[in-house]
């Protein structure tokens, strides 16, 4: 079963370096989201879309608005 999972884009970078920073996390986890979409209901930030709840809880409880090692 498909799952979403909303995160809030911090305001002191922009919606490139954000873009960026999530797809070099999934990228390095090889994790590929079933929808990327830009959010504005309530915060403004992504909610990103996962095959599995496997894939959402390791997003949800690894990602941090940092850049990954390399």
């Amino acid at each position: 079963m498909a799952r979403a999972v909303f995160i809030s884009k911090p305001s002191e970078i922009s919606f490139a370096e954000a873009m960026s920073r999530l797809r070099m996390w999934l990228d390095n986890k090889k994790i590929q989201p079933t929808a990327f979409r830009v959010s504005t209901d309530q915060e403004i930030g992504f909610e990103i879309g996962f095959n599995d709840d496997n894939e959402a809880t390791i997003f949800n409880a690894g990602f941090e608005w940092r850049l990954p090692p390399i």
